[in-house]
Order: structure tokens, then sequence, then C-alpha cells
């Protein structure tokens, strides 16, 4: 798949971009095969460094790497867009505007998609790779136990803990998490990429997370690509309980309430052959009469979840929020059209959180920032009466 999207990007670029350069031919060569390095570099760099999951280059060289290669995902799509642009002029009229259309071959417009393509690609780079903010976010829910009205979520989805977002970076993540004093935290999967012995020192910083009522996760698609049975035992000795496919009945203020955690759908390929998402399993046993709180990595089976009325909030992520315009439109239809923020299905509220890392494969951010969510969620019957317990 990435030595196609290298092939794409190199010819179009090729037969578009580079042919039309007023340079010498041996430089024109260059370029394209520089494209094609550039556009590849995912699959060269697996294939140079391994590791299982994540490729296990320094660190220097991922952020020198991804700028190449996003700068020319960037000017693949520049020159796609006006070479679109040139094509709907010529429905004024090919007379009309064959000034314009001079002028997208021009060198000027050659410099400018260069410049932009490279100034994307650094912008996007230092959003992906930068220590998230924290965003305070509130949300009203009739059926909350009024007593339990305030309680503060943090929210920690896809950390993507590797090379790229290493040991430094997770502390500053923890650093900033614990200054909330959140009263639990959840982490809803992709929490790493690369296995335990990879990871050790980069993952250390996570046993410093704490919270009155605990720090619980759920798996994401690349915890299987990672080793999920290896990472099971090492999440729970950093102080993080898995649900895995199991619920805990937590009573912040004495006023209980089930958070209950699936599996991915990734454990259903033939590579893994493992326990996908059960609800029913996750729920065996627990009290009758509680709500849940329902941790799943992916929010596209927020419809099938909403099913079962005890569930009123669920936690997930995966999208990373989008990652980008245009691209967020597919990962928009790859989820059942949730991507970010809230959604309200059925009796459920689905909270689709946009991360703090990314995959290294194309680590790249633009308007659409990752963030450290802090949710208060607040019971409807004390946001009527403006009266709060917490």
């Amino acid at each position: 798949m990435f030595l196609n999207f290298a092939f794409i990007i190199t010819l179009y670029l090729l037969l578009s971009f580079i042919l039309r350069l007023k340079v010498k031919w041996r430089l024109k060569i260059l370029f394209a095969c520089l494209v094609f390095i550039g556009s590849g570099r995912w699959f060269i760099m697996r294939n140079i460094f391994g590791g299982y999951g994540s490729v296990e280059a320094p660190q220097w060289l991922m952020y020198s790497s991804s700028f190449v290669q996003n700068s020319f995902v960037f000017l693949f799509l520049l020159v796609f867009l006006k070479d679109v642009a040139s094509l709907i002029s010529l429905c004024f009229g090919p007379k009309r505007t064959a000034g314009f259309r001079k002028m997208l071959v021009g060198k000027w417009c050659v410099i400018v998609l260069l410049v932009l393509s490279c100034a994307l690609s650094l912008t996007g780079l230092y959003n992906a790779a930068k220590v998230p903010e924290v965003r305070k976010s509130e949300i009203v829910i009739d059926d909350w136990p009024k007593g339990l009205d305030g309680l503060t979520v943090a929210i920690l989805a896809d950390m993507h803990i590797s090379t790229f977002f290493d040991r430094r970076w997770v502390q500053q993540v923890v650093d900033r998490t614990m200054a909330l004093k959140p009263e639990l935290i959840v982490l809803p999967g992709d929490m790493v990429d690369g296995t335990p012995p990879m990871r050790a020192d980069d993952v250390a910083p996570l046993a410093q997370l704490d919270a009155p009522y605990g720090v619980f996760a759920c798996v994401g698609n690349h915890e299987y690509i990672s080793q999920l049975q290896q990472w099971l035992p090492v999440f729970e000795e950093l102080g993080i309980k898995m649900l895995y496919n199991s619920h805990e009945v937590i009573a912040p203020r004495g006023i209980p309430f089930i958070l209950a955690g699936l599996t991915d759908i990734t454990a259903l390929s033939s590579r893994y052959d493992l326990m996908g998402p059960n609800l029913n399993m996750a729920l065996e046993g627990a009290p009758e009469g509680l709500k849940v709180v329902l941790l799943e990595h992916r929010p596209i089976r927020a419809k099938q979840n909403a099913l079962d009325e005890r569930i009123i909030l669920q936690l997930s992520g995966h999208t990373h929020g989008g990652m980008m315009p245009l691209l967020s439109l597919f990962v928009k239809m790859a989820n059942d059209g949730y991507v970010r923020d809230w959604y309200t299905v059925g009796s459920l509220k689905l909270f689709v959180q946009p991360g703090l890392g990314l995959w290294n494969g194309f680590p790249v951010r633009l308007m659409d920032p990752s963030e450290i969510t802090l949710l208060t969620i607040r019971s409807g019957d004390a946001a009527r009466s403006g009266a709060s317990v917490g």
C-alpha cells in the first residue's frame, strides 16, 4: 500500500509538475527520485529500522523524514488543486482564461507551491509533535445521578507512545494531566506503538497517573499490532486497570455507576484470532439499575451500543479528529460519520476525543489540534436546578 501511494504521488507530480520545470533533465530525474523516496518514507524506514508496529529510528530522523514525506504529500495535493482550477477555468472560455492558466505554470507559481507545501508540512508536523493543550468539556446527561454532578474525567486517547512520542513527551502529558486533579482517568486505546521491550522506558511515566477513583483503559487497534498479550500485564503493572470486555463498579461520593470497556474489532482478524468486542460479556454480572459509561476505542459501533439503554455515555478515540481538512471527510466516512467531539446516538452521548498523539506513518495536524480532555459530567436534574454537588 505504501509503495503504491509513493508511485501514485511520483507519477502524478512527474507528469503534472516536474516535467514542466525549466531545469536540466538530470535535475528533473533527481527531483522525481526524491519524491519517490520521500513519499515512500514509511516503507523504506520500516525495512531499514524495523520494529513491530513502529519504526525504531532515532527521533531526529523520524522528524526530518516526516517533514520530507509530508512536504511531497502537500505538494501533490496543491498541484492537484492547481490542475482542477485550470480545468474549471476552461469552462469560462479558453481564450478568456489563457492568462490565468499561463500563470498556473509560471515560475512564481512553482515557487509558491514549493514554499507552501513546505510551510504546511512544517506547521502540520509541529502541531502533531507538540505536547497537547488541555481542553475542558462539559456534558449534561439527564440520567446521570444528581449526587455525581460535576464528576471530572481526564481522557487520554491515542497517545501512540513511540520513538516519535517518547518518554519526555509522555512525562509532560502526565504532568499536565495530574495538574488537573481529575477524579477519574481513562485511556480509550492506542496507547503504544512498539513492543514492551522497545517502549519500556517511554511508558514508564504512565505509572505516575493517579486519580481518586482509578485509572482505566481499553485496548485499541495499535495494541494488537504491538503484541497485545505482552502489553496487558505491563499496563496492569503501571497501575492502569484494563477493561478487556469487562467492567468495574465505581462509587464516587458513595454513589455507584459502571465503567465498562470493550476490545477492538481488530481482534477478529485472522492474524490475531482473539476476543472481539462483546458488550454482553463486558456487562455480565453487573448490578441491575446502574448506569454505564463505556470505553470503546472506535466510535463506529455507537449505534449498536446505544441499543442497551443502560449505556448513557461512550468515550472513544481512533479518528485523531480527522487530522486535517479534506482527509477528515474520509475519516468521517470510515467511522459512520463520527470524527470529533459530541454526538447524540439515541439515548447515548458519544464523545470522540481527537487524541494526543498520532501514528508516526503520517504525523500531521492542520486545523485539528490534539488535546488532553478534562470532561465534567453534569446531571440533568442538577443543571436545571443550578446546583452542583461536586
